[in-house]
């Protein structure tokens, strides 16, 4: 390391490392590093002349290589949906990795041109810093063209840094080729200066602006969609995520293969003809009496818990809540493990009725619906649950107890589920009539209702566009008679409640075999979001149904192959194992890691066939090596029985004779050498081995080799007596 003086290229270089690191420093908020700032301006004033050779090699290609996969992780994480990985997480870990790459750069200059080191280095640096610019939230912001909501209290200082970064390194690249200020190159600097400030303003912070046309375009090019479970659901919503291929949640069950649930993600009760909405918020504030929801806290852990759902947090028994039953001892229990992509507002991603929760938490809410939902501001997304029974015994997506229970409903609840669109058609009205006698119960009017949509109506992924001004669920029963699942359950709604049966709407998520990927996995997509109901029966409660035709849903998303089944069992254990350590720590990572290692070893122990790659491991190298010694040296014996076959004796002595009379004369031939190439060098005049001492060595050498391979490799006969002591008279003079 040496001082020398500085040079205005490296100085414009130094600014915009600077500007870079300054806004990595503002991104992470973390202190220690606003003083790399003041470290990076001294870079200029020293240069490192003893830059290992290796390093020069092997630091560009690290730098492109963090880039390439910084880049690829971050378009995965945030636009596919494919890792669970928070994007400030990319800018932790390629930050610091670029920063000390682009200082390396900036103090061997002579060693790493700019061009292919420094600019990238410090480009990549402040682009990680603006993946995830939100270090002090959302607030106001002197940019007009920004609204609160929509940027990041970080947008003016990155806009600023990001115009000083291009504009020193364009400034650096321009002094590269001389100072040349020329009315052309000001012309060039001003338009490079105004292009970034466009480029920085409407690309990196006015993203959030473009974000839902950017999500739109990934869902025509990569067959992607953008969530539609949020507070209210209009029809279609559903059907537009019958092609997205982004990934919710992994459900891991206990059960080896198969298994049918319904997650509920919303309940929704009040209609206006073509949208659901909920009439009251969602979680309600502990009050007495017998449909009081309360906070949940945790409980015991449950006795019989496997492996599947240890480890992942405190115990909330709900097993009580609403009136539920307590399963009998010899029913059979199915563990839970999911592992959820975004959080969002929904709730926990459950089947009715777990006879337990766990999670990373310290309090859960249970909301009026009987959906379990995450405090404010908590981030869950690993939890599990115990169910009383396997879902797949029972009919498969149709009927079954949702919120167990006898008590009545309160007449506000009663009203709620019973609210009809300010004008409904007469022909719907008719048709609800004509479900059963009019002495019929809620139970028999609920089964002829989805009976009647399941048999006259068609499920179609395809139904075409409804007409903007009409009825749509009457187009949908009279006209089209074919739809969404959100039309077969709006329809099913409105029939029982204009026969006087509650009921109310759910969306949420349908898994099946379309999402098993064997083993207990199944990946939930966006694509298998659907719609149902809950109709009150007096004596049994909340009851589900699903009046859409349930062979028709699930052909018309078919099944995942072999290949797909194992990428994805990979993607869902490494996600799993990134969930704990983001929800548990460090410390729980490492002794669920330790668990699993053991769990691993001891099933490893009793199989033969885990025995058999450890010896091969521990004795395979070794094994190896005495088997290529060996074949080396049957093909050494094979080719001296060739050579002894073809060759005869006086001449093999000869080229014997020959390479000896190369090394005593400080010529040998390497291993790697032919005898003619080795012959033919020490012969050419100017050839690098050209000898001092006789003419035996070159000439006559040459002549020797190519006779001995005309007789080993070109069938000649052997050479005459006479030929072999002509060819040894050029040796014996030397």
């Amino acid at each position: 390391m040496r001082r020398v003086k500085l040079e205005p290229v490296r100085a414009a270089f130094a600014v915009a490392l600077v500007a870079a690191t300054l806004a990595f420093a503002l991104a992470i908020l973390a202190g220690p590093w606003l003083l790399l700032v003041v470290g990076t301006c001294a870079l200029p004033f020293f240069e490192w002349t003893t830059v290992p050779a290796s390093l020069v090699r092997t630091l560009p290609r690290g730098v492109a290589l963090v880039l390439l996969v910084t880049g690829v992780l971050a378009w995965l994480g945030r636009s596919m949906g494919v890792l669970i990985l928070d994007s400030a997480l990319f800018t932790r870990l390629a930050g610091p990795l670029l920063l000390a790459s682009a200082m390396v750069f900036s103090l061997a200059p002579r060693r790493f041109p700019a061009g292919r080191t420094l600019l990238p280095a410090t480009i990549g640096l402040l682009a990680v810093s603006g993946l995830d610019p939100r270090p002090e939230g959302y607030g106001p912001t002197a940019l007009a063209f920004l609204r609160g909501s929509e940027h990041s209290a970080f947008a003016e200082r990155y806009v600023a840094l990001a115009v000083l970064v291009t504009a020193a390194l364009w400034t650096g690249a321009f002094l590269a080729r001389g100072p040349r200020w020329s009315a052309r190159a000001a012309a060039g600097l001003a338009l490079t200066v105004l292009l970034s400030v466009a480029l920085a303003a409407t690309g990196i912070v006015g993203l959030p602006l473009f974000q839902p046309h950017v999500e739109r375009a990934f869902a025509a090019a990569f067959d992607q969609g953008t969530t539609g479970l949020s507070g209210e659901s209009t029809l279609g919503d559903v059907g537009a995520l019958s092609l997205s291929r982004r990934r919710v949640l992994d459900l891991q069950t206990s059960l080896p293969s198969g298994g049918r649930w319904r997650l509920p993600a919303e309940v929704f009760t009040r209609f206006d003809g073509r949208t659901w909405s909920r009439s009251a918020p969602g979680v309600r504030p502990p009050s007495p009496g017998p449909t009081a929801r309360r906070a949940l806290r945790p409980g015991p852990p449950s006795q019989d818990a496997g492996p599947l759902v240890t480890g992942l947090g405190s115990w909330f028994p709900l097993s009580g809540e609403s009136g539920d039953r307590h399963p009998e001892p010899a029913e059979p229990r199915v563990e839970l493990r999911i592992t959820q992509a975004e959080v969002s507002e929904w709730p926990l991603l459950l089947p009715r009725d777990p006879l337990a929760v766990t999670a990373n938490a310290s309090i859960l809410q249970l909301d009026r619906f009987g959906l379990v939902r995450r405090p404010a501001g908590l981030s869950l997304r690993q939890y599990g649950a115990v169910l009383a029974s396997p879902r797949s015994a029972s009919p498969p997506l149709d009927a079954g107890l949702s919120r167990k229970g006898v008590e009545g409903l309160s007449p506000a609840e009663r009203e709620e589920s019973l609210s009809l669109p300010e004008s409904v058609d007469p022909r719907i009205a008719s048709l609800a009539m004509s479900l059963g006698p009019p002495s019929a119960g809620p139970r028999e009017t609920l089964d002829a209702t989805v009976l009647h949509l399941q048999t006259h109506y068609r499920y179609s992924l395809s139904p075409g566009p409804f007409r903007p001004d009409d009825d749509p669920l009457a187009e949908f029963l009279f006209e089209k008679e074919e739809a969404y699942c959100e039309y077969f359950a709006s329809a099913a709604v409105v029939l029982l409640r204009l026969r006087g049966v509650p009921a109310r709407y759910v969306k949420g998520l349908s898994v099946g075999p379309q999402t098993d990927m064997g083993g207990g996995l199944h990946v939930v997509r966006e694509s298998d979001a659907h719609a149902w109901i809950e109709a009150w029966i007096p004596g049994q409660g909340w009851v589900e149904a699903d009046p859409t035709p349930p062979g028709q849903f699930a052909g018309a998303r078919g099944t995942p192959g072999s290949v797909q089944r194992w990428l994805q069992h990979a993607r869902a254990a490494l996600a799993d194992a990134w969930a704990r350590l983001v929800e548990g720590g460090p410390l729980a990572f490492l002794r669920w890691l330790g668990g699993e290692v053991l769990s691993l070893a001891a099933r490893a122990v009793r199989e033969p066939l885990a025995w058999l790659v450890l010896v091969a491991l521990a004795f395979g190298p070794a094994v190896w090596r005495r088997l290529r010694a060996l074949l080396a040296r049957r093909r050494v014996f094979r080719d001296r029985q060739a050579e002894a076959a073809r060759v005869p004796a006086d001449l093999r002595a000869l080229v014997r004779d020959l390479e000896r009379r190369w090394v005593a004369h400080g010529h040998p031939r390497l291993r790697s050498r032919g005898l003619l190439e080795h012959a033919s060098a020490l012969a050419a005049p100017s050839g690098p081995g050209t000898p001092e001492g006789p003419v035996a060595l070159g000439d006559g050498g040459t002549d020797i080799v190519r006779t001995y391979y005309e007789v080993r490799f070109g069938g000649i006969a052997p050479p005459s007596l006479d030929r072999i002591r002509q060819l040894r008279r050029p040796i014996q003079r030397s």
